[in-house]
Protein backbone atom coordinates (compact mmCIF):
# COMPACT_ATOMS: atom_id res chain seq x y z
CA UNK A 1 0.00 0.00 0.00
CA UNK A 2 3.10 2.35 0.51
CA UNK A 3 3.39 2.39 -3.72
CA UNK A 4 -0.48 3.57 -3.58
CA UNK A 5 -0.37 6.61 -1.31
CA UNK A 6 3.61 8.06 -2.19
CA UNK A 7 1.42 7.65 -5.58
CA UNK A 8 -1.39 9.88 -4.75
CA UNK A 9 1.20 12.05 -2.76
CA UNK A 10 3.55 12.88 -5.61
CA UNK A 11 0.45 13.96 -8.41
CA UNK A 12 0.20 17.60 -8.39
CA UNK A 13 -1.88 19.77 -6.81
CA UNK A 14 -3.92 21.19 -9.90
CA UNK A 15 -4.44 17.56 -11.01
CA UNK A 16 -6.45 16.46 -8.08
CA UNK A 17 -8.13 19.62 -7.92
CA UNK A 18 -9.61 18.57 -11.34
CA UNK A 19 -10.39 15.23 -10.51
CA UNK A 20 -12.03 16.43 -7.33
CA UNK A 21 -14.06 18.73 -9.33
CA UNK A 22 -15.13 15.50 -12.21
CA UNK A 23 -15.74 13.56 -9.32
CA UNK A 24 -18.13 16.94 -7.95
CA UNK A 25 -19.57 16.52 -11.68
CA UNK A 26 -19.70 13.15 -11.73
CA UNK A 27 -21.97 12.79 -8.73
CA UNK A 28 -24.10 15.42 -9.52
CA UNK A 29 -24.88 13.64 -12.41
CA UNK A 30 -25.76 10.50 -11.26
CA UNK A 31 -28.21 12.19 -9.08
CA UNK A 32 -29.94 13.90 -11.90
CA UNK A 33 -30.22 10.62 -13.90
CA UNK A 34 -31.44 8.77 -10.62
CA UNK A 35 -34.35 11.46 -10.32
CA UNK A 36 -35.10 11.42 -13.65
CA UNK A 37 -35.46 7.43 -13.72
CA UNK A 38 -37.79 7.84 -10.39
CA UNK A 39 -39.75 9.94 -12.84
CA UNK A 40 -39.87 7.82 -15.70
CA UNK A 41 -41.50 5.38 -13.09
CA UNK A 42 -44.21 7.54 -11.59
CA UNK A 43 -45.04 8.57 -15.11
CA UNK A 44 -45.46 5.28 -16.29
CA UNK A 45 -47.69 4.06 -13.42
CA UNK A 46 -49.90 7.43 -13.95
CA UNK A 47 -50.15 6.76 -17.55
CA UNK A 48 -51.30 3.21 -17.09
CA UNK A 49 -54.50 4.02 -14.97
CA UNK A 50 -55.06 6.55 -17.42
CA UNK A 51 -55.12 4.51 -20.12
CA UNK A 52 -57.07 1.90 -18.50
CA UNK A 53 -59.93 4.51 -17.73
CA UNK A 54 -60.18 5.87 -21.30
CA UNK A 55 -60.56 1.99 -22.44
CA UNK A 56 -63.42 1.73 -20.22
CA UNK A 57 -64.61 5.04 -20.55
CA UNK A 58 -64.18 3.89 -24.89
CA UNK A 59 -66.53 0.42 -23.91
CA UNK A 60 -68.79 2.36 -21.99
CA UNK A 61 -69.34 3.89 -24.77
CA UNK A 62 -69.71 1.25 -27.51
CA UNK A 63 -71.79 -0.13 -25.54
CA UNK A 64 -73.89 3.31 -25.66
CA UNK A 65 -73.69 3.46 -28.94
CA UNK A 66 -75.36 -0.17 -29.55
CA UNK A 67 -77.97 0.76 -27.36
CA UNK A 68 -79.22 4.36 -29.15
CA UNK A 69 -78.84 2.51 -32.89
CA UNK A 70 -81.51 -0.48 -31.14
CA UNK A 71 -83.71 2.20 -30.29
Amino acid sequence: MGLNESLIYALPQELVGKVSVLLTILQALGGVIILYVIFGVISLVINRKKNKQIELINKNLEEIKVLLYKK
